[in-house]
């Protein structure tokens, strides 16, 4: 379950760090930085909404596993979204430069 809930978590972050990349940041140095951004504010939501229901539903999730999975996403995600924002917006200033009739 710690699992499945983790792979949503970064799944979700990966999305929407493609989604400032391409539509919101302004150069590559901002997309990477609001890329990491959402990283870690997806892990951290992770770990909130999985204490909570782990609270309100004792026996949900192992506390070891969780803390495990909350740990490889707080090193993760902020990094892995940051080169998909960055990437992204480079990809998209290229595409856009090809445009240009000069």
């Amino acid at each position: 379950m710690e699992s499945i809930t983790a792979i949503v978590a970064v799944g979700a972050a990966f999305a929407l760090s493609y989604y400032v990349g391409r539509f919101v940041a302004s150069s590559a140095l901002v997309a990477g930085m609001m890329g990491s951004v959402c990283g870690l504010a997806f892990a951290v939501v992770f770990f909130v909404t999985t204490v909570v229901l782990g609270a309100l539903h004792p026996g949900l999730f192992d506390g070891w596993m969780l803390g495990i999975h909350f740990l490889a996403l707080l090193i993760v995600a902020p990094l892995a979204s940051a080169a998909i924002a960055y990437l992204e917006h480079r990809h998209h200033e290229k595409v856009e430069a090809r445009r240009l009739p000069f």
